[in-house]
């Protein structure tokens, strides 16, 4: 597939890295998977209070100069498995402090120590269809 028109949304953090402004961390980020089923599986974690598993988080970001990115997730069809943190807010899909526009669809979420979905502080955000089971905690906290 070749695209011939320019994109519709902003797709880079900034047209360089971005590690000299945040200690060597460079935030910029592109993820592109065409005509393929989507897993994200979280880091298997021992015992019941262990480790993160794995989270999607999506808010908003002040650059330097004070322009605001505003943070979008979109998600169609895929499978979320064994993400979220047990005992906390930090679950396997998290908004916060986010006004961009995301939207997840027919997405299912399951076997996560906690919450499936979080959204906090947060506009702009569009569900339908999607799964969540044997997510420690309930499924949706807003």
């Amino acid at each position: 597939m070749e695209f011939t028109d320019k994109l519709k949304t902003y797709h880079w953090g900034a047209p360089v890295s971005t590690g000299a402004k945040y200690n060597g961390v460079d935030i910029r980020a592109e993820v592109v998977i065409l005509e393929r089923n989507i897993k994200i599986v979280g880091d298997q974690v021992r015992g019941r209070g262990a480790g993160w598993g794995g989270q999607i988080l999506t808010g908003d970001l002040v650059e330097a100069d004070l322009q605001v990115r505003q943070g979008q997730l979109h998600l169609d069809n895929v499978e979320i498995f064994n993400c979220s943190q047990i005992n906390t807010e930090s679950a396997a899909l998290r908004w916060e402090d986010s006004s961009g526009h995301s939207s997840v669809n027919n997405t299912s979420i399951h076997n996560g120590l906690g919450w499936g979905m979080n959204i906090k502080a947060s506009s702009n955000v569009y569900a339908a269809n999607n799964t969540m089971f044997r997510q420690q905690s309930f499924g949706v906290q807003i």
